[in-house]
């Protein structure tokens, strides 16, 4: 079914005149991500290994895709020198793109995983910060998980490889602040997407929404939301932490 909600272009947002690369920025997450930032006045560089068709997204003179595998070698580099050509600066990153691993052993799906969720996280953030520096600071958004808060969550690759991404933040936060360049993280709880309804049984989701504090699942949007903050001004004093966004599911954890 074809989007009917069609991204409109702001001019006058929380992100005016600002510049952003959003991984995995074609679905889900990334996808609601894009259209706020677009609607508050950003220039957006839309990444990720399947682009749709241009009839299910609006296409404005301040959207650009760019379908890459993070996996391919210097495609960090690649990225960053497609938006400063055609944007002519960078002021946001957000590390979205996200696998949960896969592969026939456990050790292809743990590198799998850690390649995407990590390595490609940080080698993005690495090519981004000198044009960020040179564009008068900027801020990093990294997509972790409640699987790097809470022990046990996921598997062991996909737990790693987030809980890693939460220690990276804080590494690249406390090292490029002088820079005017923040670094943040985001651990979203279950969040209804395309996917969720394929990695859980309803039976599953109705336990989850039982022992969430909200009661309910979050929405695409509702991370959007969180990440357009750390985005923005509004965050100007806010590097080096992570916001979990679970609705409270965290605060009374059950092990299922």
């Amino acid at each position: 079914m074809k989007n009917t909600n069609k991204t409109k272009a702001g001019t006058n947002g929380r992100l005016n005149k600002k510049v952003a690369i959003i991984t995995g920025g074609a679905s889900g997450i990334g996808r609601a991500i894009v259209d706020l930032f677009v609607r508050e006045g950003a220039s957006v560089v839309v990444v990720d290994r399947d682009i749709p068709d241009k009839a299910e997204i609006a296409v404005t003179e301040r959207i650009e895709f760019l379908k890459i595998d993070l996996k391919e070698g210097k495609s960090s580099e690649l990225i960053v020198d497609r938006t400063i050509k055609r944007y002519g600066a960078l002021h946001i990153l957000v590390n979205n793109a996200g696998v949960h691993g896969s592969g026939a052993t456990p050790e292809e799906a743990w590198d799998d995983c850690l390649e995407i969720n990590l390595k490609a996280a940080y080698l993005n953030a690495l090519a981004a910060m000198p044009q960020m520096r040179e564009s008068g600071g900027g801020s990093i958004v990294n997509m972790a998980s409640i699987a790097g808060a809470v022990v046990g969550f996921a598997s062991a690759h996909y737990d790693a490889s987030k809980s890693g991404l939460i220690g990276l933040t804080r590494y690249l936060a406390s090292r490029w602040g002088r820079d005017g360049i923040r670094v943040n993280a985001i651990c979203p709880g279950f969040i209804k997407t395309p996917f969720i309804g394929k990695a859980w049984t309803d039976e599953k989701l109705e336990s989850i929404k039982r022992d969430t504090a909200l009661g309910r699942l979050g929405s695409a949007e509702e991370m959007a939301s969180v990440a357009l903050f750390l985005a923005s001004e509004e965050s100007s004093y806010v590097t080096g932490t992570m916001i979990i966004a679970d609705g409270g599911w965290t605060s009374h954890y059950v092990k299922y």
